[in-house]
This record gives C-alpha cells, sequence and structure tokens, in this order.
C-alpha cells in the first residue's frame, strides 16, 4: 500500500473515506462539511471516541467531500506504539468498506497531545501501521483473487498543513514497513516454496550497487571445515547455503575497517540470522502437532534479508560497512541424519557432542558465527535466532531474549527495540551457564541437562564458544517471531520480528 502526504487539510480531500485520529475528548474538532447534523448526534450520543482504539462511524446528511468519516482515538496519552496502531485501524477499516481511496487526518487535539515526541517519530509510527496493517500474506491458490480495494493513504494535518517533519516520517516509516512485511512474506512460505536455496535466490535479489551477495554451497562449506552446519543438512535432500549479503557504504571508497577502529571512523556491524527453513527436529522427531510450523524457523534468516531490504529501499542508510549472514539449512530424519551422541567438528577445530537433534540451530549458528568473524574481523555482531521455547516460557510472545558478552552491546539493541517498539528483555549470561555447555566426549554438547533449566541461555551460552572477544548480543526471537498477541498491525503468522531492531540499531550506530 502506497502511503502519500497531502498539503491541504484533510476535510478539504474528496475521498471515500476521511479517517480523524483525535485525542482526549476533541472538543474543538471541527468536523468538515456536510456531517454537521451527524456530530451533533454523535455528541448527544457520548459516541465520539475518547478510549483508545475506540471508533465511530458517520455518515453526511449533506453535500460533503467524503462518504463517510470515521473517527479513531488515540487516548489521552498517545505514544508511538499507539499511533502505530490506531493508523492499522484506519487502513483496515478502509479494506473492510472497500473504500477506493482512503484519508487520513492528524487532529490538532492529536498532534497536542504528542507534543512530547518528535515529528519524525511521529510520521514515522503512522507510517509503518498504515503498510503493516494493510499487510495480507496471499497464499498460493487456483482461484483468481480480487485486487485490494484501498490502493493508497493519503496523510493530512486536521487542518491546515501537515509539518515537514511528520512527512518525512511517514515516507520513512512506510519503507520500514515494507521491510517488516517482506521479512513477514518469507516466513510465511511452506517449507517446499522456501528452501535453503529459494531462500538464496531471494536474497540475490537485494544485492545491487552497495549492496554484494554471495552464497556457499555445501562443497565450498566442507572445505572450510563446517561440519557441525552440514551434519544439519545430511537428513535432507535439499542442499544448504551459507547466504552473504555485504554492504558498503558509498562514501567510504570500498574500505573496510577492522575490529579496535577508534569512534567516528567505519566499522564492520556483522549480523546473522539462523536460517531453518523447515525444522522437523531430525531423529529427536518433534511432536506432529503445529510442526507446520517450523516454517518459522527461518524467522531470524528472514529478519537479515528484511535489514537488507531496508538498505537496498533506502529506508535506513548505515554510515557503517554491514555484513548479513544467514545459515540455512533444513533439518529432517532419513539415515543419513545426525544421531543423537553424534560428534561433529565446527570449523573453528570445536567438537560438539549432538545430545539432541532438535537443537539443530545453534550447531548452524555455531559455524556462521565462527567462519563471519574471522573472515570479516567485525566491530560488532548481533545474531537472530527462533532459538529455544524456553524463551517463550521466561518471556512470552511479546518480548525478545537478549545476552551477550558486552553490556554496552546489550543496551544499544535493547534501546533500539524500545525505539522500534520492538522490546528485548536482557537475560543473563553466567560463566555457569558456559560450564554446563561444557561436553563429556567432545569439547562442548548442544544442550544442558534437563535439571539445569535456564534453557534459552544455554542457546547463548553455546554460541559464546564461537564469538571470541568480538562483542556480540544473541537475541532469541522464538516468542515473537510468530504468535503474538494480535495488536491492528498484526495478526497471525510471521511477525517481522526483530526487522526494526535492526534498522535501528544499524541506523544510530
Amino acid at each position: 500500500m502506497h502511503v502519500k502526504t497531502k498539503t491541504t487539510a484533510a476535510s478539504a480531500a474528496k475521498t471515500d473515506l476521511l479517517v480523524l485520529v483525535i485525542s482526549g475528548d476533541a472538543k474543538s474538532l471541527a468536523f468538515p462539511d456536510g456531517y454537521t447534523d451527524a456530530a451533533k448526534a454523535a455528541r448527544s450520543a457520548g459516541d465520539v471516541p475518547t478510549d483508545f482504539r475506540a471508533t465511530c462511524s458517520l455518515y453526511p446528511a449533506g453535500n460533503a467531500n467524503s462518504k463517510r468519516l470515521l473517527l479513531v482515538s488515540a487516548g489521552d496519552a498517545p505514544t508511538t506504539e499507539r499511533l502505530r496502531q490506531v493508523a492499522a485501524i484506519a487502513v483496515q477499516h478502509a479494506k473492510k468498506v472497500k473504500a477506493k481511496d482512503c484519508v487520513l487526518g492528524l487532529d490538532d487535539s492529536l498532534l497536542d497531545a504528542c507534543k512530547h515526541l518528535e515529528d519524525v517519530h511521529i510520521g514515522r509510527a503512522i507510517g509503518e501501521g498504515i503498510v503493516l496493517g494493510a499487510y495480507t500474506y496471499v497464499a498460493p491458490s487456483g482461484k483468481k483473487r480480487d485486487p485490494a480495494a484501498t490502493k493508497s493513504v493519503l496523510v493530512a494535518a486536521g487542518a491546515g498543513k501537515l509539518r515537514a517533519g511528520i512527512a518525512h516520517g511517514l515516507d520513512d516509516g512506510a519503507l520500514r514497513g515494507a521491510s517488516t512485511c517482506y521479512a513477514r512474506d518469507l516466513a510465511n512460505r511452506a517449507g517446499n516454496l522456501i528452501t535453503p536455496t529459494k531462500l538464496a535466490a531471494e536474497a540475490k535479489k537485494l544485492s545491487g550497487p552497495s549492496i554484494r551477495y554471495k552464497a556457499l554451497t555445501e562443497a565450498q562449506m566442507d572445505k572450510l571445515g563446517m561440519g557441525s552446519l552440514l551434519s544439519v543438512s545430511r537428513g535432507s535432500s535439499e542442499e544448504a547455503r551459507m547466504i552473504v549479503l555485504e554492504y558498503t557504504p558509498k562514501a567510504s571508497g570500498g574500505a573496510t575497517s577492522r575490529r579496535g577502529t577508534k569512534k567516528g571512523k567505519q566499522q564492520t556491524l556483522l549480523v546473522v540470522g539462523k536460517g531453518l527453513t523447515f525444522d522437523a527436529g531430525g531423529i529427536s522427531l518433534k511432536p506432529s502437532a503445529s510442526m507446520d510450523e517450523m516454517r518459522y524457523d527461518k524467522c531470524g534468516g528472514v529478519a537479515v534479508l528484511g535489514l537488507f531490504h531496508a538498505i537496498q529501499s533506502g529506508a535506513v542508510t548505515p554510515k557503517h560497512r554491514v555484513i548479513g549472514v544467514v545459515p540455512a539449512s533444513e533439518n529432517l530424519p532419513d539415515g543419513n541424519a545426525n544421531k543423537p551422541g553424534d560428534i561433529v567438528t565446527a570449523c573453528n577445530g570445536t567438537t560438539i557432542e549432538v545430545l539432541n537433534t532438535d537443537a539443530e540451530g545453534r550447531l548452524i549458528l555455531c559455524d556462521a558465527l565462527a567462519w563471519a568473524i574471522k573472515t570479516y574481523k567485525p566491530d560488532a555482531c548481533v545474531d537472530l535466532a527462533t532459538l529455544t521455547g524456553a524463551c517463550i516460557v521466561a518471556l512470552g510472545h511479546e518480548l525478545s531474549g537478549a545476552m551477550g558478552n558486552d553490556q554496552k552491546l546489550i543496551d544499544e539493541v535493547i534501546d533500539a527495540g524500545r525505539r522500534a517498539d520492538d522490546p528485548c528483555w536482557q537475560l543473563p549470561l553466567l560463566d555457569v551457564h558456559k560450564e554446563q555447555m561444557k561436553g563429556t566426549y567432545a569439547d562442548l554438547k548442544n544442550i544442558n541437562s534437563p535439571k539445569d533449566g535456564n534453557g534459552s541461555t544455554a542457546g547463548g551460552a553455546f554460541l559464546s564458544y564461537f564469538v571470541g572477544d568480538t562483542p556480540w548480543v544473541h537475541l532469541d526471537i522464538a516468542g515473537t517471531a510468530w504468535n503474538q498477541k494480535a495488536k491492528d498491525y498484526y495478526q497471525s503468522g510471521g511477525s517481522g520480528a526483530g526487522v526494526r531492531v535492526l534498522i535501528e540499531w544499524v541506523g544510530s550506530r
């Protein structure tokens, strides 16, 4: 959906649907021509909304520029999250009434209540809300689909001109929303529609003048000694891929930095995302109920691709070099698959006891992290993975778990999540957790003992052995990647968790 800005007052626009976003009691609200009688009746009945998310539909009794009017309340204390939600409510109503066009007006009462927010943040939240709220996954079908009725939304001030900062934020937010929807689309595709090679083909489309692409084959990974990753893909007929995207700022002249550069100099930022395009659990087979949801085990990887989609579209222009790495594989059971107790060797020489083949995400991530850190020598690294059900037990579906080896970087990532309204919560990563991951018959084991508990931090502790002293944060998005509570701009399926966090982080670094 296209988001446009309009310089004139919202009430002056001819449209199928006019939506006015208000705050408080909106006593100063000037109703458009043709709605005088409907407005009086609504006020008399107490139907003018004041509570957050409350709405009221009105129809003109005489000549009017709009065919219908929807009032939506952002409540008494609007936040960026509330603005995102009311914008989504507006576009969903437009879809419901099959409006060919829609104008979203920001009433003066709303703008007065948002004085604590920067204009660009107001616009960004609304732009994101419109695009995210309009998103619908288009599933494969033999039936002809009706085209979407509402093609675009014009955003205007309730009266007067739309402020420049808000207009800029709207454009920015619409692009960020589109990148999140791109990740949602990839996440929602079934395992046979997105295999490791097909995911690599999608990533290749993101390449361009400032973004380089390559994908390591299994033969290339074997030469690099990635025995841990390749052990996961052995049970599948689909070949694994190591997807690599490299963004270099134009101003850098192609120069690359090395870890330890001074503040203000160009750095190298590494983002790694788990790309299990389907996870049946291997020999440690998952229960059949809801196994179809294991299409979402690639959500860390598609979040990384979502970041590069944002870079490609101009939603964010990082000052630093950004490397995106997505180890992509399937995890299926056959005669070649990992067996519980098998010993595998990662590319850094670390040996691993595979005690549970369903703890496979860390087996592909460890090779990706060790290889990428050795190859690109990043100044900071963030990985994202739907790694553990234990993180859902700890934090539910509304918070991603964050842990790592550098408190400053952890704080940066958590703050990026706060600004993006995609929240992360720090979990401890102690020496005792690392001790739990030491193996009996190899250097490490891929799960800790059930009596230890702390399944989420155990996954992070395992990965810590492959990052060395590089500042690193692990985001466990198992809870947030799908099955979040519906919140207007998200209904079901893949949520696009992590995309906006990464955009905020690389954009502000």
